[in-house]
């Protein structure tokens, strides 16, 4: 990621600074003047929350203010985002977004209580999670080609589970396909952890997921991973390789989360919240604890996040149209 410079020196109001919305005119030159809130739209205790709740308390030495976490989980993140972009746009209250509140959400749902471009100004990355390309212990596949071969051969005949319709193994899944042009049978699940169980069983031949619920069993044998959809492999598991290196040159599917404020926070404040993130993430890199779960901390500019965001974007629009996503 680039690396980003400004000062954080910020100026005394203006005389045009008067003519600014009252959200956005809060006192710049003493941001922050109080506690500073987190909101992630998901369940406390997942890879996102503890990410967050590192960067919080890294964020909260930095900017010298109390930065606190708030889970507010349901619907996909739209509860979440939604309680963001109705707060003032003075940096006070936070988002932690993901591809699912500002990529996938827009063909899951008929009416989003938020535009993900227009009412969110992007911070910086915090984490990207690859996904590993799972299948069963007893899978005649050992190699990403051979499990290709197989499906080539008898299209239609191999199954793939999906835990969560639009999540990031569910695109990863699909994105596959469409590269590697097979035709396999979707089975979409209640929830990831049954899909999980079914291919431990064996009774779907193929599952994306991220790491963190598999390792114990990849160590053990109960499952075998032929690749992970990451640019790069992963410290954890090394021997593992891309689905990159294994014939699709250019394959890239990875969950994603960063930090948002709402549209129309006064720059100075973006900026200097983008920096303190970008020394956090320094910090944070260096703990092991994070790589043993599979994500890889990461910080960029407002720029390049949203630049990535976009690109994301363009990416996954033709494949969830192409996978039958519904709006509810």
């Amino acid at each position: 990621m680039n690396k980003i410079a400004f000062s954080f020196l910020l100026g005394a109001a203006t005389v045009a600074g008067l003519l600014l919305t009252p959200s956005a005119r809060a006192d710049e030159g003493a941001w922050p003047s109080k506690p500073i809130k987190i909101i992630v739209p998901t369940g406390a205790g997942a890879g996102t929350d503890l990410v967050t709740r590192a960067f919080a308390k890294e964020l909260s030495s930095l900017l010298g203010q109390a930065v606190v976490v708030e889970n507010r989980p349901g619907a996909g993140g739209v509860i979440g985002a939604g309680a963001v972009k109705n707060a003032p746009a003075d940096g006070y209250t936070l988002l932690v977004g993901n591809g699912g509140t500002h990529n996938i959400n827009q063909y899951l749902f008929t009416r989003l209580p938020y535009d993900p471009v227009k009412d969110f100004a992007p911070i910086s990355l915090f984490g990207v999670v690859s996904n590993l390309l799972l299948v069963p212990k007893e899978s005649p596949a050992n190699t990403l080609q051979q499990l290709v071969a197989a499906a080539s051969q008898e299209p239609g005949a191999l199954d793939y589970g999906v835990g969560q319709m639009g999540s990031s193994g569910h695109m990863a899944a699909e994105l596959f396909l469409d590269k590697a042009h097979l035709k396999m049978v979707k089975i979409i699940y209640r929830g990831a952890s049954e899909a999980y169980l079914d291919l431990l069983a064996g009774r779907v031949q193929m599952l994306f997921a991220p790491p963190i619920g598999a390792l114990a069993d990849i160590k053990l044998g109960r499952v075998k991973v032929l690749a992970q959809t990451g640019i790069h492999r992963l410290p954890i598991l090394p021997d593992v390789p891309t689905v990159a290196e294994s014939g699709f040159p250019g394959f890239e599917a990875s969950g994603w989360f960063g930090l948002f404020a709402p549209a129309h926070a006064p720059k100075a404040v973006v900026d200097k919240l983008a920096a303190a993130v970008q020394t956090a993430a320094a910090t944070l890199q260096k703990r092991k604890t994070f790589a043993d779960q599979g994500i890889s901390i990461v910080s960029d500019t407002p720029a390049d996040f949203a630049n990535y965001i976009q690109a994301d974007r363009m990416k996954l629009a033709p494949i969830a149209r192409a996978a039958g996503l519904r709006p509810e």
